[in-house]
């Protein structure tokens, strides 16, 4: 008798510490660096590739600690009213003008794991990038970070109305195998666009293209990515410590991206093509890892032989942590997205090329 009464006083305050940690977590401001979206929308295509950008940038205070049966309602709030109505793609349209949107699914897990792009996009480009519009479909109560509000996932300070110039570079894949093999000396090869070649994004060069135009607080000093191998990995490193605004270090980190879904959609006549991509990025610093979701969708038109207009979303989702503020968030909104970021792109080809470097 002795015994089972020890043992269930035991199980009482296991049980009190339990729930005692769970509403500790769940009640405490949300401790969340703002990720930036180097998305294959900025890669010129729909890779969302998770960057991050400041220190301890807390979620909006909240007194909501239980989720309501009823969910999330849909009241959503605007920065910049703009609206597409010029895109062509079904793949398009069912993303990028979505009011709430739900993660991106892989259609078929027999797919090839890259993302292949029109051949008119294969060369080197000068992008130019416009933010349109912010939107947060339930409120910017559910946004994980404040920095989403005040700018967006590339810039912490970006807003509505500006726009920034980068580089991006598309290269094909099978020259780019062909040539390797033929150049086995040399550190890249330069190539030209074959009749059946298959174009995939140069994910390293683009992402740190991306990355030093926008003035990252931590910038990408290296991409760790072999297309042959496993083209839905990347590893991010942001260099050894760098510092905040005021000059407070935030010591070394890194990033892994998984790319988990993708899909694409050419219009049957060959002026429109349609991407999207969703990645989880797991950002690993001193004393802390971060996980985040995003999603990028792109849709490319074909104006002339060097020059393409683009329309982009980056989606960006919560994850459902375990005994914290932003899992009680995931379950009131059910998984959707709780912040769209719509930019408009002018690409023109750089000083006419054709071709481009093969990495390595």
């Amino acid at each position: 008798m002795m015994n089972c009464t020890l043992q269930l006083c035991v199980l009482k305050v296991i049980l009190f510490l339990y729930y005692l940690d769970a509403a500790v977590a769940v009640a405490s401001p949300c401790r969340r660096t703002c990720l930036r979206t180097v998305g294959s929308s900025l890669m010129g295509g729909s890779v969302p590739m998770i960057v991050k950008n400041s220190v301890n940038a807390e979620s909006p205070p909240s007194d909501l600690l239980i989720p309501t049966l009823s969910g999330a309602k849909f009241a959503p709030e605007y920065d910049g009213q703009w609206f597409s109505s010029g895109l062509q793609t079904k793949l398009g349209r069912s993303r990028i003008l979505a009011q709430e949107l739900n993660p991106l699914q892989q259609v078929s897990f027999f797919d090839d794991n890259e993302l292949y792009y029109a051949p008119f996009l294969f060369g080197s480009w000068k992008v130019k990038a416009t933010l349109k519009s912010k939107v947060y479909p339930y409120g910017k109560f559910y946004v994980p970070s404040k920095s989403l509000i005040q700018g967006s996932p590339r810039n912490r300070d970006e807003q509505v109305g500006q726009s920034t110039t980068y580089d991006l570079h598309y290269f094909s894949a099978e020259d780019n195998a062909k040539d390797s093999n033929s150049n086995a000396n040399k550190s890249s090869t330069t190539v030209t666009l074959g009749p059946k070649a298959k174009v995939i994004a140069d994910r390293s060069f683009n992402a740190i293209s991306i990355s030093r135009e926008y003035q990252q607080l931590a910038p990408i000093q290296e991409v760790v990515w072999d297309p042959r191998k496993d083209p839905t990995r990347l590893s991010l490193n942001f260099g050894s410590q760098p510092v905040t605004d005021d000059m407070r270090p935030l010591g070394p980190r890194r990033a892994e991206v998984y790319i988990d879904s993708r899909q694409s959609e050419f219009h049957p006549d060959g002026s429109s093509y349609a991407c999207a991509e969703k990645s989880r990025t797991v950002t690993i610093s001193t004393g802390s890892v971060i996980v985040s979701d995003t999603e990028s969708t792109t849709e490319f038109q074909k104006i002339g032989p060097d020059q393409v207009h683009a329309v982009n979303r980056i989606a960006v989702y919560l994850t459902p942590n375990p005994n914290s503020r932003e899992g009680v968030l995931w379950q009131e909104v059910r998984g959707k997205a709780v912040a769209f970021f719509d930019y408009e792109l002018e690409m023109q080809r750089s000083d006419g090329e054709a071709c481009v470097k093969t990495p390595k």
